[in-house]
């Protein structure tokens, strides 16, 4: 890697960094640049160099977590989903702080799609929902599915943001549970 390579990474990572400690005290629409700048340790000109705004970095934090969950959720292949959901649920309470910024920002909007995908998917995997369900037509498998994806991330946020005690295992299983009774059973 070449040293401009890597003060290019570097000088990113101290930007999110910084974002995220002046977030902790500052809303993304009330955070002017120069602030920003003096907590990340960095010019005005570098943080023009690689964004416009600072909620574009929030932006990039996003797709980086969602690249991340997606690739934990597609490593272990072998492993039953169930275990790989609850290491995506790991992963996001691991960063819990970057992500619930992501959510009080309203930043997260890949996270969310990803999260929603991957829930579906696993759904999917575990039990045949438009049996479970008796779902007349797609139609209506595609409406069911779409809420059981948004409600594994709205479960997520909530989980997240309020602080709510309990184990990336206990919200594995309290998701496998969404349709109604326990999918497994």
């Amino acid at each position: 890697m070449s040293k401009e390579n890597m003060r290019v990474i570097i000088s990113k990572r101290m930007m999110k960094e910084g974002l995220l400690r002046c977030l902790a005290h500052t809303s993304i629409d009330k955070l002017s640049i120069s602030e920003l700048c003096r907590e990340a340790q960095v010019n005005r000109a570098t943080f023009y160099n690689h964004y416009e705004t600072p909620r574009d970095i929030l932006v990039e934090i996003g797709w980086e977590h969602a690249k991340e969950i997606k690739k934990i959720f597609e490593r272990n292949k072998r492993l039953p989903v169930k275990e790989r959901m609850t290491q995506c649920f790991t992963y996001l309470y691991n960063n819990k702080q970057a992500v619930s910024v992501l959510f009080s920002a309203g930043a997260d909007g890949r996270l969310a799609e990803t999260v929603s995908s991957i829930f579906i998917w696993a759904w999917s995997q575990i039990i045949d929902l438009k049996k479970h369900l008796d779902l007349k037509d797609e139609t209506e498998y595609k409406l069911a599915v779409t809420s059981y994806g948004w409600a594994a991330y709205f479960l997520i946020r909530q989980w997240l943001m309020e602080d709510i005690d309990k184990t990336p295992e206990e919200i594995t299983n309290l998701f496998i549970k969404l349709p109604g009774r326990n999918i497994y059973d």
